[in-house]
């Protein structure tokens, strides 16, 4: 088994004229089926080929087709001109979100989220018969992909499995498939064990109704395990072992972006982060999170004042209070640091550990070298640049400048000095941080944004550029 050489093309490649996303799927589809895959895509696959109407693209292989699979994810989004955001590794499943633009589309951009499920399992132990999921999948638009009865059935299991939930959006196909077919579902189940089908079957017959719920799912996931360390368990005890170090891989090796966007007030900050927000968010469906300023971990410094209502999001005023002396400037400027510090490890870092997610920040802590009367911090210089050395490092920071005499007269809080001041400070910054790069807002917000886009793509290919190896 082999993947087409870069000269195959398209089996229908005349629609690659259509949503840029179209190139990516297609060129997926193309290479699945060339190198012979059993796969079946599990869900909302009535815009496939050519779209996935803004979902995430879930489709279940056999565990001797993943690797494979995951060499033509790899190249379709080569061959779409994209670039990796980030990997997910781990007992039975591979996870990839990607963005790209090519030069059919040059005017837009394509997102994607990839979720393979390797024979479906739950933390290692096998849910589906390898074989009798194949019974229930048909061919749609050149597209293999299952029925809605296994569809609806599994997507029950797995919220059940994960989550101790019901999902009601599958539920009613779910009742329909184990009323009407229960024994070819039960067929495709066989590996889960007799036992813990009989809980699932009540727990999908009683439905949303079930006050036991919580119960239930206790017990079949525990009926599920007990059914596995019988019939084998050394490779149980080894799939578990490998699936719970695959978590603490990805907290040491995020596979998301922490990334920065700095620059005076005025210079587009959350213009262009809008702009691009679209772009990522169909990459990692909808795992693209923005922060203004702080990760916001403790509470403002104006709470231990007794105000109640404390502005949250940008300062219209940021000069307005005077700064503090110098024992009220250090005790802000720690209390900043612990909140850097404490909210990156227990709010940014497990974003991008658990998923390939993007986190932005709308300002950093490195305005408090760059403007630090905002922060109402009246030290040295050379002190607040010593502290700048404990604050968690972005990936990538997005310096945006401009003419000072634009920018002060866009929002008009600071006076044109300080402006000037300010991008005169911020570009000296970019200079000496390796992981900063400057970007001019003087231009369209459709061209910054391209560049913005560039540059992210730029630096995430050479961040992953092992994956391809």
């Amino acid at each position: 088994m082999s993947i087409p050489n870069e000269n195959h093309e398209f089996s229908t490649g005349s629609s690659t004229d259509g949503d840029p996303e179209s190139l990516i799927l297609l060129a997926l589809f193309d290479l699945l089926s060339s190198a012979g895959i059993d796969y079946a895509v599990m869900r909302n696959f009535k815009p496939l080929p050519l779209s996935t109407g803004g979902s995430d693209l879930d489709i279940l292989v056999r565990p001797i087709d993943a690797l494979i699979t995951r060499e033509c994810i790899l190249k379709a989004i080569e061959r779409a001109e994209g670039v990796i955001i980030g990997c997910v590794n781990t007992v039975g499943f591979f996870q990839v979100y990607a963005f790209g633009q090519h030069k059919k589309h040059v005017e837009k951009w394509w997102g994607l989220g990839i979720d393979i499920y390797i024979g479906l399992s739950y933390k290692g132990i096998p849910l589906l018969d390898e074989e009798g999921w194949k019974k229930f999948t048909f061919n749609y638009n050149n597209v293999e992909v299952l029925t809605d009865d296994l569809a609806g059935v599994l997507g029950v299991l797995k919220e059940v499995l994960n989550n101790s939930l019901v999902p009601p959006r599958y539920l009613m196909s779910a009742q329909k498939a184990i009323s009407e077919n229960w024994s070819n579902i039960k067929a495709a189940l066989r590996p889960m064990g007799d036992k813990a089908l009989d809980v699932f079957h009540n727990i999908v017959t009683i439905g949303l109704d079930d006050e036991y719920l919580p119960q239930r799912c206790r017990n079949l996931r525990a009926t599920l395990l007990a059914h596995a360390v019988r019939r084998h368990p050394l490779l149980t005890l080894k799939h578990r072992i490998c699936f719970e170090l695959s978590k603490c891989y990805r907290f040491i090796s995020p596979s998301g972006v922490f990334v920065a966007v700095l620059g005076v007030d005025g210079a587009g900050k959350s213009t262009v982060i809008s702009a691009i927000l679209p772009v990522l968010d169909a990459a990692t469906h909808n795992a693209t999170f923005i922060k203004h300023l702080r990760p916001g971990l403790l509470p403002p410094l104006a709470r231990f004042k007794g105000k109640r209502d404390v502005h949250v999001g940008p300062v219209r005023n940021p000069h307005d209070s005077k700064p503090s002396g110098c024992i009220g400037s250090f005790f802000r400027l720690s209390y900043l640091v612990m909140d850097y510090i404490l909210g990156y490890w227990l709010l940014t870092r497990p974003k991008i550990a658990r998923q390939p997610a993007v986190v932005i920040f709308d300002r950093y802590a490195y305005d408090v070298i760059l403007d630090s009367r905002r922060f109402r911090i009246s030290l040295p210089p050379k002190l607040l640049s010593c502290f700048s050395l404990l604050f968690p490092k972005p990936d990538i920071i997005f310096c945006l400048h401009g003419s000072a005499e634009t920018i002060a007269e866009r929002k008009k809080e600071l006076p044109i000095d300080e402006v000037t001041r300010q991008i005169k400070a911020l570009k000296a910054f970019a200079a000496r941080e390796p992981s900063a790069v400057l970007i001019s807002s003087q231009t369209s917000i459709d061209t910054t944004r391209e560049e913005t886009l560039v540059l992210l793509k730029d630096y995430l290919k050479k961040k992953n550029y092992k994956i391809y190896q």
